[in-house]
């Protein structure tokens, strides 16, 4: 059977990559990570149905030679944790110098540039807190395929042929443990991330992040409950969204106050 061809989708798609480091060329202000990661599945549900995804060797040829380095350098996207729009977050934090595929996938060099937010998240990256690279754009070209068969319990491998990258960073944090995909963006991610880390490494993890994002979470919610459910489902952690963009510092200074940090 022929494989289907899905139209054209908004992505936004995130890696942990455990080599993403600061360059040794003195300045100490060169970031070197892969953006994408070429033939490697990952598990993903949006509006594409559930699914492995995978991206070609090739998916990136087009937009590379098009825009050379003329792409957009953010953190975490310009978003909060949540995925709602964070402006001091669209400030560019990066240059790029040097964006390639290789065997393995989309290799990125970026001098970071001189302003606050990029020197907080720099910092973040040379103390090891952010450990994820991500970039957003659309998907051009896709194919949806069964090469598994097409059991009830099988999912079909959505190979994406094209892409068209508009941006690309450091991120908070990646939604899966090997070379994985962001399918979305959720603050009960980051609840998850700090409940289930031991308890001495908290603290650290929090002063890390404290001032990089500003997610509209209630302080008294921040850490009330393990969120092992579909989004608004009962065991769902007592968060709200707030009109209000208040710093994640406020945030932290909450948390540690409920677990005693």
């Amino acid at each position: 059977m022929a494989d289907e061809v899905l139209g054209i989708r908004e992505c936004s798609r995130g890696y942990p990559v455990t080599d993403l480091h600061v360059r040794s060329d003195g300045s100490g202000r060169v970031v070197e990570a892969y953006a994408a990661v070429f033939n490697t599945r990952a598990e993903v549900q949006d509006q594409d149905g559930h699914y492995f995804e995978e991206l070609s060797p090739k998916s990136f040829a087009k937009t590379i030679a098009e825009r050379g380095l003329g792409f957009g350098v953010l953190f975490n996207h310009g978003r909060t944790v949540d995925g709602a729009p964070n402006p001091e977050a669209t400030v560019p934090i990066g240059v790029p110098l040097e964006v390639k595929s290789d065997e393995r996938g989309v290799f990125t060099a970026t001098r970071y540039l001189d302003n606050p937010l990029a020197d907080r998240v720099l910092g973040a990256i040379k103390g090891g807190a952010i450990r994820a690279q991500s970039f957003s754009g659309r998907f051009v070209k896709s194919t949806r395929s069964y090469p598994d068969g097409r059991a009830r319990d099988v999912l079909p491998v959505i190979t994406r042929q094209e892409v068209s990258m508009r941006e690309y960073g450091p991120a908070v944090f990646a939604a899966y443990e090997e070379a994985a995909i962001l399918g979305t963006r959720s603050v009960d991610l980051f609840l998850r991330a700090l409940l289930e880390m031991p308890r001495d490494r908290v603290a650290d993890f929090l002063q890390q992040f404290e001032g990089l994002t500003t997610p509209t979470v209630e302080p008294g919610a921040l850490l009330a409950s393990t969120p092992s459910g579909a989004a608004g489902g009962p065991d769902e952690p007592a968060t709200r969204h707030s009109t209000r963009s208040n710093p994640l510092r406020d945030r932290i200074k909450a948390a540690r106050l409920e677990r005693g940090i």
